[in-house]
């Protein structure tokens, strides 16, 4: 049996996200936010720009592969899509070798300061991967050929964003993504005011803000670039 996405007017926004738990808190709100348009989710499964098979020269090949896969899965043309808009999670990418501290911990753990882990030089390596994968996607404007494509970050993860919280286990990130949908769902104005107006806003033009993340420490501190998404929205009219 074919799955089809019942075409209207409207067009797809294509949002590509790590996880369940992502979709899980923007969903329901971007789907009021920008109700003019379609608004859909592509998951994929973890973080594709620390992949051991993925690097800077593949990373485009990659993420027309994802698009691509929503667009044949429901039958659709590259014209039914209005644009892609690729959510990350920072992770530190940016940092500096002296702000990766050995610590005896199973898992990384994120902090203002840096990150800490058992592993230093292979955090150093995925952190210098991560960083030219990125800046590879930066240089993207469009994906399979003519659909426009965007990177907005969230730092160091979407919980450390949303909840404030950056190492959080499995269980609490599903508890917190339903207990934030539960929240802004049905309050979209202030889910924009939430993401346009916080201490971990970035503000400026989308390049000012990559800039910004570069600096220091910041991409593993609290900081989120997406309300500049939200705001180009408001200025075209969406």
């Amino acid at each position: 049996m074919r799955v089809r996405i019942k075409m209207t007017r409207k067009k797809i926004i294509l949002f590509i996200v790590e996880g369940i738990n992502d979709k899980t808190c923007l969903e329901g709100v971007l789907e009021k936010v920008l109700e003019s348009e379609e608004v859909r989710f592509q998951i994929t499964d973890g973080d594709i720009t620390t992949r051991f098979d993925i690097d800077e020269y593949k990373i485009r090949n990659e993420i027309g592969k994802t698009v691509k896969a929503f667009k044949d899965k429901y039958h659709l043309k590259t014209e039914h899509f209005m644009e892609v808009v690729h959510i990350i999670d920072t992770d530190g990418l940016f940092l500096k070798e002296d702000a990766v501290h050995f610590f005896e911990t199973e898992n990384p753990i994120y902090m203002d300061d840096g990150i800490y882990t058992k592993n230093v030089d292979k955090m150093n390596e995925r952190n210098k991967k991560k960083a030219a994968v990125v800046e590879r996607m930066l240089e993207l404007h469009t994906v399979l050929k003519t659909i426009p494509y965007s990177v907005y970050y969230f730092s160091s993860n979407m919980d450390h964003v949303l909840y404030n919280q950056a190492n959080l286990t499995p269980k609490e990130k599903d508890d917190l993504a339903d207990l934030f949908d539960e929240e802004y769902a049905d309050k979209p104005e202030e889910f924009v005011r939430f993401m346009r107006e916080s201490s971990f806003t970035v503000r400026g033009t989308y390049e000012d803000t990559w800039d910004f993340i570069r600096l220091d420490k910041n991409s593993v501190k609290r900081y989120s670039n997406f309300g500049v998404y939200l705001t180009k929205q408001d200025n075209s009219g969406i």
